[in-house]
């Protein structure tokens, strides 16, 4: 009954320092002296959002290190991961108990949650006194208090990020059919994109999940990205670029998320760039086919543009592989049956040849051979194949041959030999 009225009693403390106005520091002022003990609050990262001042723990190695860093360095980040922590804070709608061998003091874990997301969790410290069961209750009324806190105007670093998040959810599911109920939602949320727009979709099924989360991953794509929004969508990330020049971003800007994305073994698929943001959901679908052409014939890359893959998508659309051979000139093919009889490389030659807009010069650089051994080469392959290659038409079905057996084959013909292939 006496715990009923103490409860009661916060509860309504909590109203009026809610309803008073008042900022952040007043409210965990308030909440210290209900717990009577040290506590933090941080982002899903566990980046510090806020602490108590008024107990200095000086003797706990985990909570020093945020107290100090701001944050937890990665390795603490992946050890907490490993040890299921932030699974267990997903599993728990209310506050739970926790202890680790890195922590001297018991800890109270409660999630704050916004629009039914979770966005923060708070973490008591037993250093003044041992717990007690109904502390567990005060944090759940904490937690509430500040989820209503964090969603004020003043701290919108938090739900503000979380409201972008929203909209670019609702880009990705299509739901904007209509600009200009776009342009007023970007309005409220003050959000301004670049003119050029990208979609990445970025693949994580080979994350290391002892070391990483998805939140975690997400917050650091942004923090690689400049203009971006990144979100969680069908358990992966996806991620919402701008720039103003395009050929400046895909070679300078994305190559530190294309190392990144190298680093922790992970792939990524990126759009086209567009500028209408009623876009976004056809985009996305772009940037994922790519991931998924990009692995079918060059699987030793991390980053797949679209663009690149394109022609492949169009023959993907428009046969299956047993009615691909009917597009593959003659021609190739007696190339690629008389480099097999020969041991000659004169398929791989020509591709590139064709790749270098028939420059003789470059397509010898490339080959690292003399312009003369080409011009003997082309000599040759002219013959076998007995087409005219000032022929647009020519040219064009046979840059399309190689790009059809890229794909059946799955294999890069400029770095490889093909198989035998009958038709």
């Amino acid at each position: 009954m006496e715990d009923n009225l103490v409860l009661s009693r916060y509860s309504l403390e909590l109203v009026k320092t809610l309803s008073k106005g008042s900022d952040l520091q007043a409210l965990v002022d308030l909440g210290y002296q209900m717990l009577g003990n040290p506590f933090t609050i941080t982002d899903l990262s566990v980046k510090l959002l806020t602490s108590t001042g008024e107990t200095l723990v000086t003797d706990d190695p985990v909570w020093n290190e945020l107290q100090i860093k701001k944050n937890f360095i990665f390795d603490t980040y992946s050890y907490y991961v490993k040890e299921s922590l932030f699974a267990e804070i997903e599993k728990h709608v209310e506050p739970f108990y926790w202890l680790d061998p890195y922590c001297k003091y018991r800890r109270i874990i409660g999630r704050i949650s916004i629009n039914n997301r979770n966005v923060a969790f708070l973490v008591v410290c037993a250093h003044n006194r041992e717990f007690i069961e109904s502390d567990k209750e005060i944090v759940s009324l904490l937690c509430d208090a500040f989820a209503i806190e964090l969603q004020k105007n003043k701290y919108n670093h938090l739900s503000q990020g979380l409201l972008h998040q929203s909209f670019l959810l609702d880009l990705l599911d299509g739901k904007f059919e209509d600009k200009s109920k776009i342009d007023e939602r970007m309005k409220i949320l003050g959000l301004k994109l670049k003119r050029k727009l990208f979609v990445i979709f970025l693949d994580t099924q080979n994350l290391d999940a002892t070391k990483s989360t998805l939140p975690y991953l997400r917050e650091e794509v942004e923090l690689k990205l400049a203009n971006a929004s990144a979100v969680i969508y069908n358990n992966n990330v996806a991620i919402l670029a701008s720039c103003e020049n395009e050929m400046h971003f895909l070679e300078n800007e994305s190559k530190v998320l294309r190392e990144f994305i190298s680093t922790h073994n992970l792939q990524a698929g990126i759009s086209r760039s567009f500028t209408d943001l009623t876009e976004v959901r056809e985009h996305y679908l772009e940037s994922v086919e790519a991931l998924k052409l990009g692995n079918l014939v060059k699987k030793e890359t991390h980053f797949f543009r679209y663009a690149d893959y394109l022609i492949y998508d169009v023959l993907n659309c428009h046969a299956d592989n047993e009615n691909y051979k009917k597009f593959v000139h003659r021609s190739v093919l007696k190339l690629i049956d008389y480099d097999q009889k020969n041991n000659t490389d004169y398929a791989q030659c020509f591709h590139i040849y064709l790749c270098n807009f028939k420059n003789i010069k470059d397509a010898a650089t490339a080959l690292n051979i003399h312009r003369n051994t080409m011009f003997y080469r082309i000599e040759k392959i002219e013959s076998i194949l007995n087409v005219d290659l000032n022929d647009v038409d020519i040219l064009f079905q046979l840059y399309l041959s190689y790009k059809i057996l890229e794909m059946t084959l799955g294999s890069d013909p400029m770095s490889a030999g093909y198989p035998y292939i009958k038709f």
